[in-house]
């Protein structure tokens, strides 16, 4: 086979491969030539001496070399500015630029300064301060960090579920709310006030006092703190004036006491007010204490706290009061009080509570026992006056609520408003504008109704700050009043905390009160409290205690005579207390001692084994020491009669049933109005024993609240008080002199006396047929309220809610409220479920009854004597509470007990178990049947008591 070589490409042939082939000139021969022949017409002949590179060389290279210059490498290099070499770069100059001299031709390295270099829109220079600032700028990192924590707490109030606890103590105060929310979870526990000296610390009487001093000390109505007087000490140029009582009481040792009075002092020189603990019938002064003597014109509280383990000699103690230095100063005292507390309190007294506050934690309160009763907390609105002064001139009528219209007839036709204040607040005063002529003004006033400190100028409209209040202020007073005479428009008065005017708003309290529901603790040292709180949404008291007023319709009887006094018992109901839990006090309002069996004297108690023994002075009773008294008789004692030997006259001889003496009866309380006929009926101003005792096992009951407490935004004015009373029977009187009608008014000359169970210092709401209706308010000078309309309605049921004048103890509120909006939602969402579920029951109910007043039947029949025996319609049953006492001997089956009415009947014979028993110690199961026709009969023979405490059958 061919082949070609590999410079010229010649054709090769193979004569191996290729001999046979036919031989063809052209390829095989003369193309070869011509190739051999063209390659060398290319090739440079050899010439001896010379030299040919292996490299090509081109003809422009060689035009390139031809344009050298003769003597080229002959070269030097040029001088001048322009032409010198470049510096040396040496080892310090690392890094530098070479940089031009001041003069022609000299340089030299150095650093570029930031002012050498020209910049232009795309390169430009940063400054420190701008890096900071670039530097400051967010990272997109940290952006989202501060956005994460920006949202965190809105997720947690969106998500979370979570309370701000508060607690409210007695009296006003300023409640800082984060939010608008309901105020839930209320709890309240009981308290005991037992004042130990009998209400003799009025200032209304004189009477048990002894006097003594240059100046004898008198009933004053110049000042007072309560009632219509006070107690009056005023010292002469020859000796002071003071007053001096012993209180047969009992000290306890171990507890804790404290003694309050308020005193005013009108004029000083020197020396100090007298306020002191004496062992009782001796001069041996043991605790005193005095006054601030700075503070003249206006009342101030001063508290005496007794050691724990006194030194008190003797089993009671003897108070002084008065001014016991020669000079022209004259003191009141009024409110004196002496109270066991509990070791929480007393160490508080003088220490986180002081002054007025301790009046707040102890208030002079009636005499006898007395609980947390009525508690109410009010939150005022954000406006804090009402929509019609309190004080109402002749010449000025109310237009509507906040517009009133003064026809001035000479200067200063002027009403006012009150609203208590506290020390140190600032406040917002604002109105409509006034037109020339009038003006608002007005001050802070203290204790003693004197101004204070002016709160703001007259005004002709518009807003002005207020305060702070004095620390002796108690109240502002807003006058409305002119300069001359004509005719003035006021309107949208308006007070509000803070020292911000906000756009007017009518006054709208949110108030939550409990009326009829009272609540006690341990009267010795506060434990063992009742306890009223909000269980899902509904409110109820755990009982630990029962009050009861000790009256003739119990069945009391005769038990033992000791020389001076007797003894008499009544059996307590099933729920009776536990041992030496008792505690009593007399109808003057003084304790009787608890005694543990051993009776040595009147004015003792003992509980035993369910019942109740007392030990009662001739001298109180007028049983003489030779006379047992009859069961009856021992119940006129207790309705406030004493018996004495009618044949003497003298209501002071005590009856002994002896030749020749007669029964007669006077009051207690006047030694008067004798009758010589067993009476029955009860003196007015009768005031019973009182008992409370301890609960074998606790009760639990749902009680009703009247409104819903809820805060505002920001600052709320609150005020936690005791004495609600909730719809009270009104029974209105017409003025015979007037077409007026009226309500919590003795008018007996005019028409009729319309008196409220107790004295109001507030009237809540009068109710007609059980919806709210419109009446005026009216104050009286001893401080009540009344209510009356000139629109009665004769065939109408009226009521009445109030705050009656008479205090109780006030405890302190705790409670919560939505601290998150998840919160909010969760409370409103009970809420709605609550009335929801509430709506569904009653409707479900139609026909059924709620419970209703307790009814004493008419008559008890068969010789039984009731007591407390009572039974109403509660959720469809018939319930019953009380006992009876069979006066013969045990009972026989059959025996008729009682009658009902015919809407109280059952439907067919229905038999209630029960237990009976003769001396507490025997008691047996047993049972009565209620008949159709209303009838309650023994089902077996029975013993002497029935119980029917807890008993009930349902109507259907």
């Amino acid at each position: 086979m061919s082949s070609n070589t590999p410079n010229l490409n010649l054709l090769k042939v193979n004569p191996v491969t290729d001999g046979n082939d036919t031989f063809n000139i052209d390829t095989m021969l003369n193309d070869n030539w011509d190739k051999i022949d063209t390659t060398v017409g290319n090739k440079v002949d050899k010439v001896s001496g010379k030299q040919l590179s292996t490299n090509d060389y081109t003809t422009a290279e060689k035009t390139k070399l031809s344009g050298v210059a003769t003597g080229a490498n002959n070269y030097t290099h040029p001088t001048g500015d322009g032409n010198q070499h470049v510096p040396a770069t040496g080892t310090s100059n690392n890094g530098k630029v070479l940089k031009a001299g001041t003069t022609a031709g000299s340089s030299s390295w150095g650093n570029v300064n930031g002012s050498e270099v020209v910049e232009d829109a795309t390169h430009r220079f940063a400054t420190d301060a701008e890096k900071a600032t670039w530097n400051a700028k967010e990272t997109t990192t940290g952006s989202q960090a501060k956005a994460d924590a920006a949202v965190l707490p809105i997720n947690n109030r969106l998500n979370t579920e979570s309370l701000t606890a508060i607690n409210l103590v007695a009296g006003q105060q300023i409640l800082n709310a984060t939010k608008n929310a309901r105020l839930q979870g209320l709890k309240v526990q009981g308290r005991t006030l037992i004042d130990l000296l009998g209400g003799a610390g009025s200032g209304e009487s004189l009477t048990g006092w002894s006097l003594a001093g240059s100046t004898l000390p008198a009933i004053s109505t110049a000042q007072k703190k309560s009632g219509a007087s006070s107690f009056k000490m005023a010292s002469g140029s020859t000796g002071g004036s003071y007053m001096t009582r012993d209180f047969s009481v009992q000290i306890d040792k171990p507890l804790q006491y404290v003694f309050g009075v308020w005193v005013f002092i009108e004029s000083y020189t020197a020396g100090a007010p007298t306020i002191a603990l004496y062992d009782m019938g001796t001069n041996t002064i043991r605790y005193s204490t005095s006054p601030n003597t700075s503070i003249v014109g206006s009342w101030q509280f001063v508290p005496l706290k007794l050691p724990v383990n006194n030194s008190l000699v003797g089993n009671g103690l003897r108070i002084v009061v008065g001014y016991g230095s020669a000079g022209a100063s004259t003191v009141y005292y009024d409110e004196l009080r002496l109270y066991a507390v509990s070791a929480t309190d007393y160490a508080a007294i003088g220490t986180t509570i002081t002054g007025a506050a301790i009046d707040a934690l102890l208030p002079y309160v009636p005499p006898g026992i007395n609980g947390v009763d009525g508690l109410w907390v009010r939150r005022y609105g954000r406006n804090l006056l009402p929509s019609v002064p309190d004080s109402l001139h002749a010449n000025a009528k109310m237009n509507g609520p906040y517009d009133m219209t003064l026809t001035a007839q000479g200067i200063y036709n002027t009403s006012y408003i009150d609203f208590p204040v506290i020390p140190g607040q600032k406040y917002t005063f604002s109105m409509d504008t006034v037109d020339a002529g009038a003006y608002a003004d007005g001050g802070f006033f203290g204790s003693d109704g004197q101004n204070i400190m002016q709160a703001f100028l007259p005004m002709t409209g518009g807003s002005i700050n207020i305060g702070p209040a004095p620390a002796n202020a108690i109240k502002i007073r807003v006058y409305l009043s002119n300069e001359i005479n004509g005719v003035y428009r006021f309107k949208n008065w308006q007070l509000e905390l803070g020292n911000v005017a906000t756009p007017f708003q009518p006054r709208e309290d949110s108030p939550i009160s409990f009326g009829g529901v009272e609540l006690h603790a341990n009267p010795t040292d506060g434990n063992e409290p009742d306890i009223l709180r909000e269980v899902n949404g509904r409110y109820e008291v755990t009982r630990l205690w029962r009050k009861s007023n000790l009256v003739g319709d119990w069945s009391w009887l005769f038990d033992t005579n000791y020389t001076g006094f007797k003894r008499v018992r009544v059996i307590l109901p099933t729920s009776s207390g536990i041992n030496a839990s008792e505690r009593v006090t007399k109808y003057n309002g003084y304790p009787l001692y608890p005694s543990a069996g051993v009776y040595s004297a009147a004015d003792q108690s003992t509980l035993y084994n369910g019942v109740l023994y007392i030990t009662i002075a001739i001298t109180d009773s007028g049983w003489g020491d030779s006379y047992t008294p009859t069961s009856d008789e021992i119940k006129a004692y207790f309705n406030g009669w004493r018996m004495y030997n009618g044949a003497s006259g003298v209501a002071t001889n005590p009856y002994n049933g002896t030749a020749g003496q007669t029964k007669g009866w006077v009051e207690i309380l006047s030694a008067g109005n004798p009758v010589g006929v067993l009476p029955t009926t009860i003196p007015s101003g009768w005031t019973p024993y009182q008992l409370l005792y301890r609960l074998a096992t606790p009760t639990t009951e749902t009680v009703q609240e009247d409104g819903a407490l809820s805060l505002l935004e920001g600052d709320n004015f609150i005020e936690v008080g005791s004495g609600y009373i909730s719809r009270e029977p009104a029974r209105p009187k017409k003025n015979a002199l007037s077409d007026v009608y009226y309500i919590g008014l003795n008018d007996a000359g005019n028409g009729g006396d319309s008196s409220l169970k107790k004295r109001a210092s507030e009237i809540k709401q009068v109710f007609k047929n059980g919806l709210p209706d419109f009446w005026n308010i009216d104050k009286l000078a001893d401080g009540t309220f009344y209510a009356w309309t000139d629109n009665y309605d004769t065939a109408a049921s009226y009521s009445v809610s109030y705050i009656k004048l008479d205090k109780s103890p006030v405890p302190s509120v705790s409670g919560a409220y939505a601290a998150t909006e998840k919160m909010q939602i969760h409370d409103l969402t009970d809420a709605v479920t609550e009335i929801s579920s509430t709506v569904s029951v009653l409707a479900a109910k139609k026909a059924e009854k709620d419970a209703g007043p307790w009814i004493t039947p008419s008559a008890v029949l068969s010789g039984f004597t009731a007591f407390d025996l009572a039974y109403r319609v509660n959720k469809g049953f018939i319930e019953f509470r009380g006992y009876v006492y069979y006066n013969i001997t045990d009972v026989p089956v059959g025996t008729k007990i009682f009658n009902l009415p015919t809407q109280f009947r059952p439907v067919r014979i229905t038999r209630m178990l029960t237990s009976s028993w003769t001396s507490k110690v025997d008691p047996m199961s047993s049972a009565v049947s209620v008949g159709v026709n209303g009838d309650i009969t023994t089902e077996v023979n029975v013993k002497q008591n029935i119980i029917f405490d807890g008993l009930r059958f349902p109507l259907d």
